[in-house]
């Protein structure tokens, strides 16, 4: 796995305070990562032949790759050749080719290894939408200034604004995946429909139309993989 990055080892050593922060971790624009710091993990990887690399290491939530540290220096996995990363938080997998995904939940069925996995990814839509409204709000207050004093907030408007949105947190999409009966699939109605005993089908709508269930909740998708696939 290596894909140079041409970014020494002192783009991490600069970004040591933010990543210090004694706060509840949300990656932002200039730390767009899975871990507040560089973690040391064992990465299993390989196209062919699959081996285990202990480096400092954690995962891009933009482009969904790893990023560690070889040498002083900071490189790139190539994307599909890494197969698994053990964090002390966690295992990740790579999910549908091109997402990490935390694994959440482990359980045998029917003697098949059976899986919830949770992708963290970057909620572009929310992101642009983000941006807009703030670019909007800027040329509102603008329009109602006139003249030098116009200009000059514009520059300084666009200077703060640049600055604020790299320190915002990244707005993310949770995705869940099962891996069921050797089957790698979102954990979408549609999808789940397809995968449990069709005799339940009522039942699994009557069961996520209560308060307690949204589908896009974790504690939510937890009690379906109990109810429609453990049982």
């Amino acid at each position: 796995m290596s894909k140079l990055l041409a970014l020494a080892l002192v783009f991490c050593s600069a970004l040591t305070d933010v990543c210090a922060q004694k706060v509840e971790w949300q990656p932002t624009g200039v730390w767009p990562f899975v871990h507040r710091r560089f973690e040391t993990a064992t990465v299993v990887s390989g196209f062919v032949k699959p081996h285990k690399t202990v480096v400092p290491c954690n995962i891009h939530i933009g482009n969904q790759t790893l990023w560690y540290v070889q040498n002083d220096t900071l490189m790139e996995a190539m994307p599909g050749s890494v197969l698994r990363v053990e964090f002390s938080d966690g295992v990740y997998i790579p999910v549908c080719g091109n997402k990490f995904g935390k694994i959440i939940r482990e359980d045998s069925i029917g003697g098949s290894l059976a899986r919830v996995i949770k992708v963290e990814e970057v909620d572009s839509r929310e992101l642009k939408r983000n941006t807009l409204e703030n670019s909007q709000v800027t040329s509102s207050m603008l329009a109602s200034a006139g003249g030098l004093f116009s200009s000059l907030a514009a520059r300084i408007s666009d200077a703060n604004a640049g600055i604020k949105a790299e320190e915002q947190p990244i707005p993310l999409n949770y995705l869940y995946y099962f891996v069921y009966k050797n089957e790698v699939f979102e954990a979408s109605e549609r999808n789940i429909l397809k995968h449990i005993d069709p005799a339940r089908k009522k039942e699994y709508k009557a069961f996520t139309r209560s308060a307690e269930v949204i589908s896009k909740n974790e504690s939510s998708i937890m009690k379906i993989w109990e109810n429609f696939f453990l049982r």
